[in-house]
């Protein structure tokens, strides 16, 4: 199924788009064990052409397939369309371009009735979904972003992620976020309703947004190679031995979702936090507690049992990653005010002091020894060098 329309006369966005749909039906008659009705509906926005194939005639259970590109759209209309579209069928989210750059975009949405399922292509742009948008489009559930190409970044308040493939994320739909696609975006979205994901892993929400491994080539994650492989599948294949397409998808969402939901208690999600925002300056006891939704002294508490501080925590989280750039040839003639910041300390001095307490030996010192080591690692092998850092 070609998702990418080229531009071209009317007459041919007709033909391809009956040719599309003359695939999906094909499809899903084929692999859907039971005769209940099956209903596509196809659409090009802005360019006024429909199209529809009917199976059946019980609606109450009909998949609803719906296609958008913006090749046909007038380019001062395209933001706008894509916007007003993906808040139908998926999140509000506000697009942003760069200078004297188009919004290419292309989206397949499969609507059934206990998950939404949508593959996603575009050209370089950036999104943002703020209150506004969130009261304006309420999802009432979890959105899961799975990458097929392309690395991008996720920003939230407490921080971010990059996901790309192999590495997706889960997130609540009804929460702040931005999202940026240097490299363009191909990916599967799947939207689930809280009711959905209780009964899929006894949890109705996601306190913050959580990376998902979806490496399919680890053995150990059948599920997740599974899932990867019905995406690239464009939504229309991957069923096994006349499976239903919706149960399917559930059983694989179930085994992706089921270990990073299983253990998010206040601990779990506050180590999880500074793993990913200790680079922030902001980022202090006080505002680790507020994200949580727990006091200071609880939080404190939690800490202490594990013979830690809250600060300690953040501290150690910091020069780890100090550690890290300091040990690093590209950054070799890096100002140690800069690494300082980068790694979220209010100043040299307190890089310098912490670093010490750490480490026993000075940054600057620490550098050169690291970097010594590195080149004579390097001599050797690249390999050894990665394994050892």
């Amino acid at each position: 199924m070609a998702l990418i329309q080229q531009p071209g006369t009317h007459a041919a966005r007709e033909h391809e788009l009956a040719a599309n749909l003359a695939e999906i039906v094909k499809n899903v008659s084929e692999h859907t064990s039971a005769p209940d009705a099956v209903t596509i509906v196809g659409m090009v926005s802005g360019g006024g052409t429909t199209a529809s194939a009917v199976v059946g005639s019980r609606s109450l259970v009909t998949p609803e397939q719906t296609w958008f590109s913006t090749d046909s759209v007038p380019p001062g209309r395209r933001v706008t369309e894509w916007e007003t579209h993906h808040a139908s069928m998926l999140v509000g989210l506000r697009t942003r371009l760069g200078t004297d750059t188009q919004l290419r975009a292309q989206t397949a949405t499969l609507r059934l009735p206990r998950v939404r399922v949508a593959k996603v292509n575009g050209s370089p742009h950036s999104v943002q979904r703020t209150a506004d948008d969130v009261a304006a489009h309420p999802v009432s559930g979890v959105v899961v972003y799975i990458p097929l190409q392309g690395m991008n970044e996720f920003r939230h308040r407490t921080g971010s992620l990059t996901v790309g493939p192999g590495r997706g994320l889960i997130c609540d739909g009804d929460t702040a976020f931005s999202r940026t696609f240097p490299q363009g975006v191909s990916e599967l979205v799947v939207q689930l309703r809280r009711e959905t994901l209780a009964q899929l892993t006894d949890s109705d929400s996601v306190r913050r947004p959580m990376p998902l491994d979806l490496d399919p080539n680890d053995s150990l994650n059948p599920a997740a190679r599974e899932l990867t492989q019905l995406a690239a599948g464009a939504l229309d294949r991957g069923l096994r031995q006349g499976q239903r397409l919706e149960t399917r998808l559930l059983d694989l969402l179930s085994g992706v979702l089921s270990r990073p939901l299983a253990n998010t208690g206040p601990m779990q999600e506050a180590m999880a936090v500074i793993a990913e925002s200790h680079c922030d300056p902001g980022l202090n006891a006080s505002r680790l507690a507020q994200f949580l939704g727990v006091s200071e002294r609880q939080l404190s508490r939690l800490f202490s049992a594990t013979g830690r501080s809250v600060p300690q925590t953040i501290s150690d989280a910091r020069l780890t990653t100090a550690r890290r750039m300091l040990a690093d040839p590209s950054r070799a003639n890096a100002p140690m005010v800069e690494i300082a910041s980068t790694c979220g300390f209010g100043s040299q001095a307190q890089l310098s002091r912490g670093y010490r307490r750490r480490f026993g030996i000075g940054p600057l010192r620490h550098r050169k020894q690291l970097l010594e080591e590195s080149g004579q690692l390097l001599q050797a092998g690249g390999s050894s060098y990665c394994q050892r850092l």
